[in-house]
């Protein structure tokens, strides 16, 4: 009996998927269920001792024919036995055909076409290409159409952030893309169109103010703020110095020599960044002429010439004391021989091979020329790009806060320090030009830097300590519900989405707080 039971059970499993067999097996199991459950007559008696023990006993050691199981076998087989009440055919399990099952399977919900969904629609989701130049606060969210060349031709250096990683989302080759403009982007471009043109109170052209740090969370548009920026600059007459990517000149190996100073000397990255900033200005560096007085202050390291003379006093001193005791030589003439052994002491620089260079692009040149004045060319060319009052500059600088944790170079020197043998990021030459927060050195220029926490978080920093004022920090917040939809939008227009329903437009909004890097993330995923 147990095991009809039991292979009755099995029939109900495999009969269970029946949408019109199952609702009354289940039915049926349940009042099998409830009746055997109920209290028996016996229990309600109220006869003699000896009745009741017998009773007591009775159900003390059921029979398998008295068992839930059993009567719920014998419902079920009953109810496939007797035909339903749509007048359907009987229905054996053991004699099922390919056409029975062919009426049940598959059910209707799988075959039948997924609906379409309603699209989202969103006006004004372009920016017109005249209006490009002058914008306001109320083209927040829109986009700025951009084609692929024009795209390559402003941003040479390489996009900040995951701009390659949007545009490999996109199917098309040759389709042309968007810049979305954020309130953080407006405010700077209206600034920088300010700043300009500005002059001090003799007629001079200058520009009275450090720069901006653009901070946020992970993935709320950081890089593309700066990205629209430097188009936006480009196109308008300013030199852009671009760097989007500093943190792989601390992760990424290749030969490093150590200075007097403790720098660590690249001269190969210092090359590769000479050659991505001349693609696009060379023209302006042609035509700024070099500031000699500034010329040749900065050694081989990037360091100033001054303070590697310095590192040979104490041992100018010592063989000065030296002849002194030998030859006994008066106080006087001491320091007449520090003097002249100082004015021998001969660094190794540029200006010593390239002696009168008439414009900015002839030092990046020689760098590009000479691998082993590559990092001092990289300093002098900030240096006057510092002094020139020529053409409005304007320094770019994506993950910024990656230029200061340790780097993945080693060195015996930093054992049993706290860096743990690692050489700190700052200690590399190609960091170490783009780390100082320097803006306010530029006659005519600023700096706008800008965080990245793809690596790092953000417990530990505090941008006061590097000389960033609190009015300098903006802060880039996630998407608003409006741009949050322009960007649906856009991401429907690119193909990337496909039948995405605008009812479920608030729930995932909802969803990924209007964070830009999750919404990429779970939209392209699923739609």
């Amino acid at each position: 009996m147990r095991q009809h039971a039991m292979h009755l059970r099995r029939r109900a499993a495999a009969v269970s998927g029946c949408p019109v067999l199952g609702s009354q097996l289940r039915q049926a199991r349940w009042a099998a269920i409830t009746s055997a459950a109920s209290p028996s007559e016996g229990f309600r008696s109220h006869g003699g001792p000896s009745r009741r023990k017998k009773q007591i006993s009775r159900f003390d050691l059921p029979s398998e024919a008295d068992s839930p199981e059993a009567a719920a076998g014998a419902a079920l087989s009953a109810l496939l036995e007797a035909p339903d009440e749509a007048g359907q055919r009987q229905i054996r399990l053991d004699a099922i055909t390919q056409q029975d099952v062919a009426t049940q399977w598959p059910p209707p919900a799988m075959v039948e076409p997924t609906p379409i969904a309603t699209e989202v629609r969103r006006p004004h989701l372009w920016l017109h290409q005249d209006a490009q130049d002058a914008v306001g606060v109320e083209d927040v969210g829109r986009y700025v159409r951009l084609s692929r060349n024009a795209l390559i031709e402003h941003l040479p250096e390489g996009g900040c952030g995951e701009l390659a990683r949007d545009l490999t989302l996109i199917p098309s080759r040759g389709r042309d893309v968007g810049l979305m403009l954020r309130k953080i982007s407006i405010e700077l471009i209206m600034q920088l169109s300010e700043l300009r043109d500005a002059r001090d109170g003799r007629g001079t052209p200058c520009i009275r103010k450090a720069g901006f740090l653009i901070d946020g969370h992970k993935g709320t548009g950081k890089s593309q703020v700066l990205n629209l920026v430097a188009m936006w600059a480009r196109k308008n007459g300013w030199l852009v110095v671009l760097e989007p990517n500093p943190s792989r000149y601390s992760k990424e190996i290749a030969e490093i020599k150590r200075s007097n100073n403790g720098v660590y000397i690249q001269n190969e990255f210092s090359q590769q960044f000479l050659e991505a900033m001349s693609i696009a200005n060379r023209h302006m560096l042609e035509e700024i002429p070099v500031d000699r007085q500034a010329y040749g202050s900065r050694a081989i390291d990037g360091e100033s010439a001054e303070v590697t003379r310095r590192l040979y006093e104490p041992l100018i001193e010592k063989n000065v004391d030296t002849e002194v005791e030998r030859q006994g030589l008066t106080g006087s003439d001491r320091l007449q021989r520090i003097a002249r052994y100082r004015q021998q002491v001969r660094i190794p620089s540029m200006a010593d091979v390239l002696q009168d260079p008439q414009n900015v692009w002839e030092i990046v040149e020689f760098g590009l020329q000479n691998e082993s004045y590559a990092t001092q060319a990289v300093a002098e060319t900030f240096l006057q790009l510092q002094r020139q009052t020529t053409h409005p500059v304007l320094v770019l600088v994506d993950e910024w806060n990656e230029c200061f944790p340790c780097s993945e170079y080693v060195s015996i020197r930093y054992d049993n320090t706290r860096f743990n043998g690692y050489i700190p990021a700052y200690h590399l030459s190609m960091p170490r030009a783009l780390h100082r927060w320097d803006g306010h050195k530029y006659r005519r220029g600023l700096k706008i830097c800008a965080t990245s926490w793809q690596r790092y978080k953000r417990r530990d920093y505090r941008p006061e300590l590097l000389g960033v004022k609190d009015h300098e920090i903006r802060t880039v917040r996630n998407f608003t519900q409006h741009e949050f939809a322009n960007y649906v939008v856009y991401l429907r227009l690119m193909n990337v989405l496909h039948n995405f329903p605008a009812e479920d437009l608030e729930y995932y909004y909802m969803l990924t707080q209007g964070n830009g890097w999750q919404a990429r993330r779970v939209l392209s995923a699923l739609y």
